[in-house]
């Protein structure tokens, strides 16, 4: 029997570096091959990778019935002309870190509930910070350089340097060298509604706390109480330095912030990652797609 087609026009960056037809949902293949732009039943696009004058948003026809679907988790903030009404208007479906999406694909995952569980390593370290990216919609570099003139923030990121990382294997390495910390900066490159990323979510499986800068709805994706600092609580970037020491000193009060591991989740946050079904957004996107032929 043949398979519908998936086409991923450009390829998200979490998704495998080799996709060569690979079967997804019984009856749907993924690829790659833009040959099969006219008779794919849905062609992804994942926009941070395109630029508007890219010739298949001006010169290419989109075949009747066929779904185009908008892909992605990086903040509008840094790509408004994706948002543009003459570029929105050419996609059917959405696949973005926004919980209204089509398809959400938010920076958390179906399995968060049981990792988040793990309990805290012994602490070593004061506070650290991991910022390599240059973007920065949020000032977060600004803020992070003038706290640093209060406190002592080992940085282990290429921005403001002062601690050498040896032997790096990504994600692992990070959360191995975070979990020795008792803060952890967790500053967003953009600062919008929905844009929660790992900046914020790997303290906490890790077990530091997150000294956050970003999304205004952060209480909506917060998994349970009195887990992470939220800069915005400070009247001054002095007044949170204040704090952070306060706690270093008193580590009775440090305590209380990680109590939250022995306790059950909030609901809503349970509910947020049920949404999420099995984890992978592709099959949701077939099973939008079988929906779409059958009406």
């Amino acid at each position: 029997m043949s398979k519908h087609k998936i086409l991923l026009y450009s390829r998200p960056r979490e998704m495998g570096e080799e996709i060569i037809d690979e079967p997804i949902e019984d009856g749907f293949l993924l690829t790659t091959d833009h040959q099969y732009l006219d008779e794919a039943a849905a062609v992804v696009f994942h926009m941070p990778t395109l630029t508007r004058g890219d010739k298949v948003f001006h010169e290419h026809r989109k075949r009747e019935g066929q779904a185009w679907v908008f892909w992605s988790t990086e903040c509008e903030a840094h790509y408004e002309w994706q948002y543009e009404p003459r570029i929105l208007s050419l996609f059917d479906l959405t696949a973005t870190y926004k919980m209204d999406s089509n398809i959400p694909v938010p920076h958390f995952h179906s399995h968060y509930p049981e990792i988040l569980r793990r309990p805290p390593a012994p602490k070593q370290g004061f506070i650290n910070a991991f910022i390599s990216g240059t973007p920065d919609k949020s000032n977060r570099i600004g803020y992070l350089t003038e706290l640093m003139r209060y406190i002592d923030v080992h940085s282990y990121g290429k921005v403001l340097n002062n601690k050498v990382l040896s032997g790096d294997e990504g994600f692992l390495t990070r959360s191995n060298i975070i979990s020795g910390y008792k803060f952890t900066i967790a500053f967003e490159n953009a600062i919008a509604p929905d844009y929660i990323t790992g900046k914020f979510f790997e303290p906490l499986i890790a077990g530091s706390v997150p000294v956050y800068l970003g999304a205004p709805n952060i209480e909506d994706f917060v998994p349970a109480e009195k887990c992470y600092i939220n800069v915005n609580s400070y009247s001054s970037v002095r007044s949170l330095a204040d704090h952070l020491l306060e706690l270093d000193d008193n580590n009775e009060k440090y305590q209380e912030y990680l109590q939250w591991k022995k306790v059950p989740l909030r609901d809503h946050f349970i509910r947020k990652v049920g949404r999420l079904g099995d984890g992978n957004p592709l099959v949701e996107l077939c099973n939008m797609l079988k929906s779409r032929m059958e009406n």
